[in-house]
């Protein structure tokens, strides 16, 4: 469909704003060509018009069907589960993956910060795990597991609710 096609289809449907409107019904008068498009397509919509009818099916049909969907049987949830350990080994085994990638490529990379700062970490990672690194690990690594018990506690306290209810 052209762009002159399309504009007259929706002057023919009504569909355009006046300032369109006013631009067709210009060049309508002005442009024979635009004017013999205009006259197809208006006896093509008027063939249209005559001879296609729509069809809308009886209200009984329409109780009918209606009646027999709300008979029907609704849908059983699917209670297959997966087992949240089964989870729990993927997931660990990919953090620790990554945990060892991370610690592989800060172990053998060398940066540099601009040209006067050089780190090189090649050297020696002992100077890097001292009592203090290990502390902060150990804190971290707490607060972390204080939440997942928190949380695995909170879950069996609801649980242990709805089986009161």
């Amino acid at each position: 469909m052209t762009m002159q096609e399309e504009q007259l289809w929706n002057y023919i449907d009504g569909n355009c704003s006046d300032a369109e409107k006013l631009a067709i019904e210009a060049k309508l008068s002005t442009d024979a060509a635009f004017s013999n498009l205009y006259q197809q397509l208006l006896e093509l919509n008027q063939i249209i018009a005559a001879e296609t009818e729509i069809d809308e099916p009886s209200m009984s049909f329409t109780r009918n069907v209606m009646d027999k969907v709300q008979h029907e049987i609704a849908p059983v949830q699917l209670k297959t589960r997966v087992d949240s350990r089964i989870i729990y080994a993927i997931g660990g085994f990919f953090s620790v993956t990554l945990l060892g990638i991370l610690v592989y490529a800060f172990a053998t990379a060398k940066f540099t910060v601009g040209k006067l700062i050089q780190i090189d970490l090649d050297a020696d990672i002992d100077k890097l795990i001292n009592p203090t690194v290990m502390m902060v690990f150990v804190f971290v690594n707490a607060g972390l597991l204080l939440i997942y018990l928190d949380f695995y506690l909170r879950k069996g306290l609801k649980k242990a609710q709805k089986k009161g209810e």
